[in-house]
């Protein structure tokens, strides 16, 4: 089925959005709708906490504007579909890179045609970011190399200086980055074990695959590594005396 893609809809007419629900869940699995925000106050602040791939945005809303709150807004990283009752705001939504423009009354598979264009134009770019990682990895000159972490809602191309460690649970890994961001990855700990062997990570512990980079102290007594912004792990007895010659090298 390929890549999930997470979307809010932004409408204050109870059945407009029940339409646009509908429409999403019928027609497309693959979009997850993240919520439904009935006010421009609301959408200020949810707007940058869901981060979604993309917005469904009524222009008139009963407590303002849309272009008003688009402007409050420090960045605008999804992609729009605008819709109102009202053509003589299209050239203003398409200065802020609006895919499409619909009028309502909104016909089914005008919406159809609308969000497909949207899911096609985030495909090609979660593409871009896959290959933009595997030609700066494939340049042999680069030293800083990327990885692409995939998980149902994003394509994370990540430096490797970025990760801090990676924490097992269960079948998933859990990347801890640099700026204090969680990426929770559906693939084991082992496996990224391998991909990352050679590049200065180390398996201290069946939980923990940490960037050796960020070791700041190892407490040989109690058995636990500690990392930059004072995190702690533990470090198992198998690997405890691999570890030591590695710090001490």
């Amino acid at each position: 089925m390929g890549e999930a893609f997470t979307c809010i809809i932004i409408e204050d007419d109870f059945s407009s959005s029940s339409f646009i629900k509908n429409v999403i869940v019928k027609n497309f699995p693959k979009v997850k709708i993240l919520s439904t925000i009935t006010s421009i106050l609301t959408a200020e602040i949810e707007l940058p906490k869901s981060n979604p791939d993309f917005v469904i945005l009524d222009i008139n809303l009963q407590d303002g504007n849309a272009f008003t709150l688009l402007r409050e807004l420090d960045s605008i990283q999804f992609k729009i579909l605008f819709v109102t009752a009202h053509n003589k705001y299209a050239v203003e939504a398409f200065k802020f890179s609006a895919l499409d423009f619909l009028l309502k009354p909104i016909y089914p598979d005008d919406l159809v045609m609308s969000i497909h264009k949207i899911i096609e134009e985030l495909e090609n770019q979660q593409y871009h970011n896959q290959l933009e990682a595997f030609f700066h990895n494939y340049n042999t000159k680069n030293d800083q190399k990327k990885l692409v972490l995939k998980n149902l809602e994003t394509v994370h191309v990540v430096d490797l200086d970025e990760i801090v460690y990676i924490e097992s649970d269960n079948n998933y890994s859990n990347f801890h980055l640099k700026d204090g961001r969680k990426v929770l990855i559906s693939k084991t700990l082992k496996s990224f074990e391998k991909k990352l062997r050679n590049e200065n990570f180390f398996r201290a512990h069946q939980s923990y695959l940490i960037n050796l980079s960020y070791v700041r102290a190892f407490d040989k007594k109690n058995d636990t590594v500690t990392l930059i912004n004072s995190v702690n792990l533990p470090v198992s007895q198998r690997k405890r005396k691999e570890l030591i010659e590695i710090l001490v090298q």
